[in-house]
């Protein structure tokens, strides 16, 4: 249970955004993916590119088509242009860059998986 002077404030705040919800601030950020959620999609991605590639080529390109997309709509909302400049102020650019960087390792982990088959082959 919340103080009693701690519940007046709350009490006021939450009235005085009820008469002027403008000052309500929505960040953009909280809409989109995380840079943790960048990383666990990308690693997952490139160790399940590598080792179906290795296995058989064609399983690596079904394997990647979906975080292909997944990754592109990331892209097009990163540099959209009313969303990419508010997320660029909010998080920075180390965002853009660990989102490209999360792809970069998922095209690594297949064509390293492509490359991995090619000399068991031969």
């Amino acid at each position: 249970m919340l103080h009693m002077a701690y519940r007046a404030v709350l009490m006021r705040l939450s009235f005085a955004l009820f008469l002027f919800p403008g000052s309500a601030l929505a960040e953009v950020s909280d809409k989109e993916p995380s840079i943790d959620q960048f990383w666990a999609v990308g690693i997952m991605a490139a160790l399940l590119c590598l080792f179906g590639t290795r296995i058989k080529p064609r399983l690596g390109i079904v394997f990647f088509a979906p975080v292909a997309l997944w990754f592109m709509s990331l892209f097009l909302e990163l540099h959209s242009a009313d969303v990419g400049p508010s997320l660029l102020r909010e998080q920075g650019t180390i965002y853009y860059w660990q989102a490209y960087v999360a792809f970069g390792a998922v095209l690594c982990g297949l064509v390293i998986g492509y490359v991995w088959h090619k000399r068991a082959a031969s």
